[in-house]
């Protein structure tokens, strides 16, 4: 009897620690051009397959783009993702980022961050205005403006350096950036889980086990 016990313990003990297959049926998601896995995981995955980490959910958008979804500053397209450095690209689904940063932009409940921060402020200038006008001088910013008016941004310590009359502050903001300009796209990180070294030495993280939360680096020949 006793050694029939251990035999029951045993079995379970394997059935249980089996190492996790996950990554054999996930989806990859629906841009060719950003491949979708783990710690990142396709919406329409079953939860039981255990394709990606907590807060890296992406949804699918006519069949063609891949959305992540932050909680308080709504829908962005996945432009690239780096596996290696654990940077992601997002973009404005209406290709407008500034008016989603006036609208401001919050990152907080992800596991995402800005790699780093920079204060600026957003001027609403009249379309002659000398702000334009002398050298270097910056350009308006065509998804904000219009014949009459045009909005421009830059970084808050240039303000009071720049001949900003016939412009008003209309707000000013953190950009998760150290760029003297509002880019078209946001750069974040991200911390855990931490596969960058296992992604560059050719191999992927999943779940250890199929009932563990700990996450491992495996190779193709693992499986």
């Amino acid at each position: 009897m006793a050694a029939f016990r251990l035999f029951l313990f045993f079995f379970f003990l394997l059935f249980y620690l089996q190492p996790s297959r996950s990554h054999e049926s996930c989806h990859p998601g629906c841009d060719l051009l950003v491949p979708i896995h783990f710690p990142f995981q396709m919406m329409s995955n079953p939860p039981e397959n255990r394709c990606g980490y907590g807060g890296f959910t992406v949804t699918c958008k006519n069949e063609t783009r891949n959305i992540l979804t932050f909680p308080f500053s709504g829908d962005f397209v996945i432009d690239s993702i780096s596996y290696f450095s654990q940077r992601i690209s997002i973009t404005d689904p209406c290709n407008c980022i500034a008016r989603r940063l006036l609208q401001g932009f919050n990152y907080s409940d992800t596991p995402f961050q800005p790699l780093d921060t920079r204060n600026f402020t957003f001027l609403n200038c009249t379309s002659d205005a000398p702000v334009f006008q002398s050298p270097g001088g910056v350009s308006p910013i065509p998804c904000l403006s219009s014949e009459s008016h045009s909005f421009v941004a830059l970084p808050t310590e240039r303000v009071g350096a720049s001949n900003t009359s016939s412009c008003t502050e209309a707000v000013t903001f953190m950009h998760p950036s150290l760029d003297d300009s509002i880019k078209d796209s946001i750069l974040l990180t991200w911390k855990e889980p931490d596969c960058g070294r296992c992604e560059s030495d050719g191999g992927f993280c999943q779940y250890k086990y199929d009932t563990s939360s700990e996450v491992s680096c495996f190779t193709p020949f693992d499986h």
